[in-house]
C-alpha cells in the first residue's frame, strides 16, 4: 500500500501535465479556421500538445512502474566503484558534471533574462527580424562565446532560418516593425517569396 502511494505521488505531476494537455487540446478547437485542403492554425499547437501528452504518459508509466528503491542508485554506484578502487575518479567525474562553481556567471544569466524581456518589449517596433538577431547575438555573447564576428554570423543565420520557417512553413504573421524596420522586414519577405 505504501509503495503504491509513493508511486502515485511520483506520477502525480505527470497526471497534472496530462490533464492540462487534454484541456488545451479541447480549447484549441477555437483555432479551427482553415479552409478545406489547407493547414489551419490549430495544427502547430496541437502538434506540440501531442508531444506534451506523449511525454506525460511515458513519465507517468515510468513513475508507476519504477520501484521505490531505484532512486538510491548513487549509493550503489559509490559502493561498486569503491570495490574497484576508482571512487576518486568517479567523484571527479560527478563534480565535472555538476559544474564548477567558479565558472558560473550569474550576472550574465541576469543579462540574458533582461534580453528576453527586452525582446518582448521592442519586437513591435523593430520587427521580428532585427529583434531576433539582437536577441540571438546577445545570448551567444552572454553564454561566453568570445568571437563576436562568428556570433553575429550565427545569429544572422539563425534569424534567417526562423524567419523562413515562420513565413514559409508555419505561415505565422510576424511583427514587421515600424518605419525603416518595416521596410527591412518587407524586403526580406519579398526575397523569400512571401507577399
Amino acid at each position: 500500500m505504501i509503495r503504491m502511494r509513493v508511486r502515485l505521488v511520483r506520477a502525480l505531476p505527470f497526471f497534472i501535465v496530462l490533464g492540462v494537455g487534454f484541456w488545451l487540446w479541447h480549447e484549441s478547437r477555437v483555432f479551427a479556421l482553415a479552409r478545406p485542403g489547407y493547414v489551419g492554425p490549430e495544427v502547430w499547437p496541437r502538434a506540440v500538445l501531442v508531444l506534451l501528452i506523449a511525454s506525460a504518459v511515458v513519465g507517468a508509466v515510468q513513475a508507476l512502474v519504477r520501484g521505490i528503491d531505484e532512486g538510491s542508485a548513487s549509493a550503489l554506484i559509490k559502493s561498486a566503484t569503491r570495490t574497484v578502487g576508482r571512487e576518486g575518479e568517479v567523484e571527479a567525474d560527478l563534480q565535472i558534471e555538476a559544474g564548477d562553481p567558479s565558472t558560473r556567471r550569474p550576472l550574465w544569466a541576469g543579462i540574458g533574462i533582461v534580453l528576453l524581456l527586452g525582446f518582448v518589449v521592442i519586437i513591435p517596433y523593430l520587427g521580428f527580424t532585427l529583434t531576433t538577431f539582437l536577441l540571438m547575438f546577445g545570448v551567444i555573447l552572454c553564454a561566453g562565446y568570445q568571437r563576436p564576428l562568428i556570433a553575429g554570423v550565427t545569429a544572422a543565420l539563425g534569424t534567417l532560418a526562423f524567419f523562413v520557417i515562420f513565413q514559409r512553413l508555419v505561415y505565422v504573421s510576424l511583427p514587421l516593425g515600424v518605419g525603416p524596420f518595416k521596410e527591412l522586414s518587407i524586403t526580406l519577405m519579398a526575397a523569400i517569396g512571401v507577399r
